[in-house]
């Protein structure tokens, strides 16, 4: 592990040679995901250096942001609040998401005080690390020394200990950004907490390593974990980070899957999309008072985890859209063994599997008639199919049809696909995802 000082503020004491010796170990370990994919701190310094920093003034991050962008929060939020009020009227609200009322309810008037309060913006919490990076280059991660040893002692805990659980948190955002696809910037309420998760675990895993480290990796977790428990009574974006905790305690045992996973789609997540949101107002400004709010923010951060590719409003530009995105990734042969002629010299053609599924003439070989859906031809099996424009499709979400039709649809995508993709319908959507572990 290679570290340079900051100039500008040196810190007032480098590392100890006990804890040179410690965070070398911890540097040192490599923690296996998904097939190739590992996250190791030596191996993240081929572009991510490590500064030693004492400054203190300025390094510190407001709890809340600017009033501006919390009176669009409060805004945000407001209108959630009264969609979920609107499908409680109508009887339309599934049942996980009836927890999603109390505790936004509770998020919203959090949000109003902060907005009320003088010091809105204001509020900081000192930094002991941070990652920087500009689009790629100059990637670094800032260790502010005299910070860290400052909240040590308060703890109290060995300065060593706290400074390794810092380490691995800044260096997991590195691991984050350069390992997956995308460049958007993270989101804080997503991120923090699968960082703190991932500190946690590596900690762990050194700890029955066996390694010369590992008492002092074990030592380390005790300490590092109530740390970040003791974020689940904070207000403001500190309460995020407590669930990283949540997630070590009650989901260790699928870590490669959680953070690999988190690292191949977090750099394409929108702010402005409907689970992001969701997901953000079940850990901010307060953290989740309830365990069964866990499991539902816990739920909600599997789905972000998903790859969305098809996502429609109408049956019908979904199923379409569906077909593209199958023709596009050279995935429509997969249909060819179950294309079926209902009638002799009947022009159109069935998807089927006897006992499985059943989409009656769903397709037709003639683009003249009727009209059709498809963006075009679909060559499948060596021939050419048009996807039939169906009256039916088009029917209200509501009605008993619209449902067959839908249900046998998921049911064909389900069999052929053989579990690849996930086809939700959620509050008057259609969504097809797929997990990029198994994709």
């Amino acid at each position: 592990m290679q570290y340079s000082i900051d100039e500008k503020y040196p810190p007032i004491q480098e590392f100890t040679p006990s804890e040179e010796a410690f965070l070398q170990g911890v540097a040192e370990y490599v923690l296996f995901l998904d097939k190739s994919l590992f996250f190791q701190i030596n191996d993240l310094q081929r572009h991510t250096k490590l500064i030693l920093s004492g400054e203190t003034e300025t390094a510190c991050r407001s709890e809340f942001p600017n009033p501006d962008e919390i009176n669009k929060e409060i805004e945000e939020l407001e209108k959630m609040i009264n969609e979920l009020l609107d499908k409680v009227q109508r009887e339309d609200l599934q049942e996980e998401n009836r927890g999603l009322l109390e505790i936004w309810e509770r998020q919203l008037k959090e949000l109003k005080e902060a907005q009320r309060s003088v010091n809105v913006g204001e509020k900081s919490t000192k930094l002991l690390g941070r990652y920087k990076h500009n689009n790629s280059s100059d990637s670094k991660v800032i260790l502010y020394v005299d910070a860290i040893e400052k909240r040590a002692k308060k703890i109290p805990c060995d300065t060593k200990f706290l400074m390794g659980q810092v380490l691995l948190h800044e260096y997991f955002h590195s691991f984050y950004y350069h390992a997956g696809v995308g460049s958007r910037m993270a989101i804080k309420c997503v991120e923090e907490p699968m960082a703190e998760y991932g500190s946690l675990v590596v900690l762990d895993s050194v700890a029955s390593s066996g390694s010369a480290v590992a008492q002092d990796a074990d030592k380390a977790l005790t300490y590092a974990l109530g740390f970040i428990k003791d974020k689940q009574t904070c207000t403001g974006f500190s309460a995020a980070y407590g669930f990283g905790a949540y997630l070590y305690e009650k989901h260790k045992n699928v870590f490669p899957q959680l953070l690999a996973r988190y690292a191949n789609v977090s750099r394409l997540m929108e702010k402005c999309e409907k689970e992001t949101r969701e997901y953000k107002y079940m850990l901010y400004p307060k953290y989740p008072y309830a365990p069964w709010l866990e499991n539902i923010a816990f739920k909600k951060l599997e789905a972000l985890l998903k790859v969305v590719v098809v996502r429609e409003s109408s049956a019908i530009r979904f199923v379409r859209e569906v077909f593209k995105y199958l023709k596009d990734n050279d995935l429509l042969d997969c249909l060819a063994p179950f294309i079926r002629t209902q009638e002799k010299d009947n022009k159109y053609l069935s998807l089927s599997q006897d006992g499985f599924f059943c989409l009656r003439n769903f397709l037709c070989d003639n683009p003249t008639s009727p009209p059709v859906a498809s963006p075009g031809p679909l060559i499948i099996g060596g021939n050419t199919y048009y996807l039939r424009s169906s009256w039916g499709w088009s029917e209200r979400i509501n009605t008993t049809r619209h449902h067959h039709q839908m249900d046998e649809f998921i049911k064909m995508i389900n069999y052929v696909y053989r579990g690849q993709f996930d086809i939700q319908i959620a509050d008057d959507e259609y969504i097809l995802s797929y997990d990029v572990i198994n994709h």
